[in-house]
């Protein structure tokens, strides 16, 4: 079997929370009766040339962001119990625009019931009031939709049957999540419930058989301005393979994916859905990943019934010494609004230097930069960031 429980379900739980899942700088504090407790904190000086997306003549400003970050785990054994939360707070110093706070909690429980069955259970609150820094997710939604302010809270469970290399695996997450946007004008608040399934089938020992469901049932608030129902129910079927091996991963699925809207003059739509992702490691000290999806998000704003995206990213990640080391990656989305005329087309450069100063401090500094091209003039604008900070952990 090569999907593994545990690694299936932290992507799930990665994707229910739609929020950066941070590697682990330091090792945890040993609290006693199996308690460990995870500090850290990141402060970053930034420079942006257009903190407003402007298409012409953007205010620059330097942006001091602190994001500090609190993880408590309680080990029982055949259950693992964890309370996570992450801050982060943005001053712009040469504007009077005003600063912003991310905020995300979430809790969650993984009981191992016993080789063949586990199951877990989780809860997230968001806060998302600035999406252009790295504290955020780089999903689907939030390449597409900059500054999208939005609360959202939400559970899942997921089940796990198949026992450690076992040929078969099954994997089953049920959540819903409630998405309210801040003082957003063309933004109706909406609710989805979801369900996914992932069979996979061990054809070789590296190699395995994937079939994968999705269902989604999203509908939307009353809106202070009559817009369109955009109420809708979204199936996918896709079906591929894994193939795991020492130096290279390599995961395919594609298939189709309708939407059935409960508006007749909207009706039905039917797309390509695939997602693939290629990590090839030629040495211990460096990694490179290749991601490709498309997929259907839900509209930003009032005017289009959904965004058939588009998406490609390439990243590279090398060990130069024990001390220094780069992150480097490049993101291009193509964003079709269905419905209408407009299309985007973004694409995110992210460059990192760390340089470990202490076993518990790394030092970092980069550029950031995103390019948004669109066939509506105002909705295209250049935004650059350069940064200096470091991460630290107890």
């Amino acid at each position: 079997m090569l999907i593994n429980p545990k690694i299936h379900l932290r992507k799930t739980i990665c994707i229910f929370l739609s929020t950066l899942c941070l590697p682990v700088v330091a090792d945890p504090i040993k609290l006693g009766s199996g308690f460990l407790l995870s500090p850290a904190v990141g402060v970053d000086l930034r420079y942006d040339d257009n903190i407003n997306n402007a298409p012409e003549d953007g205010v620059e400003s330097y942006l001091m962001l602190i994001s500090p970050r609190l993880a408590l785990e309680y080990d029982r054994g055949t259950a693992i119990y964890s309370l996570q939360y992450s801050l982060s707070h943005g001053d712009y110093l040469d504007t009077d625009r005003d600063s912003f706070t991310d905020q995300e909690l979430t809790a969650g429980v993984d009981w191992e019931l016993n080789q063949r069955h586990s199951l877990a259970l989780g809860a997230a609150y968001l806060d998302i009031n600035e999406e252009f820094n790295d504290q955020v997710a780089e999903d689907l939604d939030s390449l597409i939709f900059e500054r999208d302010r939005y609360r959202q809270s939400g559970v899942f469970v997921n089940y796990d049957y198949g026992a450690e290399g076992a040929r078969g695996h099954l994997g089953v997450t049920l959540g819903t999540n409630d998405r309210n946007y801040i003082e957003e004008l063309t933004s109706p608040d909406r609710r989805t419930t979801y369900g996914d399934a992932l069979f996979s089938f061990g054809i070789t020992g590296k190699t395995a058989f994937l079939t994968q469901l999705e269902a989604r049932d999203i509908r939307y608030e009353e809106f202070a301005t009559p817009i369109p129902n955009r109420d809708n129910r979204e199936a996918a079927l896709l079906l591929g393979a894994e193939h795991d091996t020492e130096q290279l991963t390599v995961n395919l699925l594609a298939g189709l994916v309708r939407k059935d809207f409960d508006n007749p003059e909207i009706g039905q739509y039917q797309r390509p859905r695939w997602t693939g992702t290629l990590a090839w490691r030629p040495t211990e000290l460096s990694e490179l990943t290749l991601i490709l999806e498309r997929r259907p998000v839900e509209s930003f704003g009032t005017f289009s019934n959904f965004v058939d995206a588009k998406s490609g990213f390439l990243g590279w990640q090398h060990s130069w010494s024990e001390k220094v080391r780069t992150n480097t990656s490049f993101r291009y989305t193509r964003a079709d609004f269905a419905g209408t005329d407009l299309r985007e087309n973004i694409r995110r450069l992210n460059l990192t230097f760390f340089y470990q100063l202490r076993p518990w401090i790394d030092v970092r500094t980069g550029i950031s930069s995103l390019e948004q091209g669109a066939n509506a003039e105002t909705l295209s604008y250049e935004r650059n960031q350069v940064f200096l900070g470091f991460d630290a952990a107890y």
